[in-house]
């Protein structure tokens, strides 16, 4: 059994790591391929342009295109991943997450060789692309809001000047830094294709779901239709903003302690879990045994489920 099992986790292990390389190593190609064909300013219709972005670079997973874009995850996917800042298909990030998960389940198997492990394994393996991309947003958001009171001094500096709101929205995007300069130039480009500006600012609001850029996203539509100081009305935003950043710093450095006590206490007992069955196999299978076992578990998980509710309701302060 060993003889035939180890090999075929090395082998399952290759092949995922290979999907996995193989999907990711070519987006920054991409970024660069596509932001040069965007800049260079001869293609001017939507299709051109998608046909531009995607040239030389084949879907890698066709048949999870296929399927996706049947339904509604696909939108829903390609909104989070745009949220990330990362340039990947929804299929591709589907393939990956399949892959990790490959990848945990062969090291399930390959550790305990029991079937609860294997799922746990695929699991966890499955859960480590998503929880990578939902920290890259949760960091992206947070730069974005941090960015934002400086954006809105340009961009009044700017209407102060007398270049039109257009033009200080070209001006952010060339002299600040990411993630706002990525933002705005999409917004910018959406502009030049020819999406009205009202859609393309309701975009970015969909796309970057921040309540700070939301209220500015309000403001400059209203400005826009009725007229008035907008640049006076963005001094005092950005001043609103920059206080309730400062506010928020604050707060998280005071919830630290209870956000990582939170962390290590869910994390705990599966770590233990699964050293206690690389350690001793079989030890914990009267928890995976119809009756008792299972009661425990479920009375374990709600708990669990319970305490990290109750942490996140104390540390959770509305600005």
């Amino acid at each position: 059994m060993d003889a035939i099992l180890i090999p075929g986790v090395i082998v399952l292990l290759a092949l995922a790591a290979g999907a996995v390389v193989y999907l990711v190593r070519g987006a920054p190609a991409r970024e660069q391929q596509r932001l040069a064909a965007l800049s260079g300013g001869a293609v001017r219709d939507a299709a051109s342009v998608q046909k531009v972005q995607w040239r030389g670079t084949a879907d890698r997973a066709p048949f999870i295109t296929l399927l996706l874009r049947r339904t509604s995850i696909w939108d829903a996917l390609q909104l989070e991943i745009l949220q990330a800042g990362w340039l990947l298909r929804p299929s591709e990030l589907v393939a990956i997450i399949a892959g990790a998960g490959l990848v945990g389940a062969a090291v399930g198997l390959g550790a305990t060789q029991r079937w609860a492990m294997i799922l746990f394994g695929l699991a966890i393996g499955s859960a480590i692309p998503w929880i990578a991309l939902k920290l890259r947003q949760s960091a992206r958001a947070k730069a974005l809001s941090a960015q934002i009171p400086d954006a809105m001094d340009m961009l009044a500096s700017s209407l102060r000047a007398g270049f039109a709101f257009m033009r200080g929205l070209q001006l952010i995007a060339s002299q600040m830094h990411p993630p706002i300069s990525e933002e705005v130039r999409r917004v910018v480009e959406e502009v030049q294709f020819g999406t009205s500006m009202p859609d393309a600012l309701d975009n970015l609001v969909r796309r970057t779901q921040d309540y700070d850029l939301e209220l500015v996203i309000a403001a400059v539509q209203t400005q826009l239709e009725i007229g008035g100081n907008l640049a006076e009305i963005l001094d005092n935003i950005g001043d609103m903003i920059r206080e309730r950043v400062k506010l928020a710093g604050e707060i998280a450095a005071a919830t630290a302690e209870g956000r990582m006590s939170a962390g290590i206490l869910l994390a705990l007992p599966f770590g233990v879990a699964f050293m206690m069955n690389v350690v001793n196999p079989g030890y914990m299978d009267p928890l995976f045994t119809p009756g008792l076992g299972h009661i425990l578990l479920a009375l374990g998980g709600g708990l669990m489920l319970l305490g990290s509710l109750t942490i996140k309701k104390l540390i959770t302060i509305d600005i």
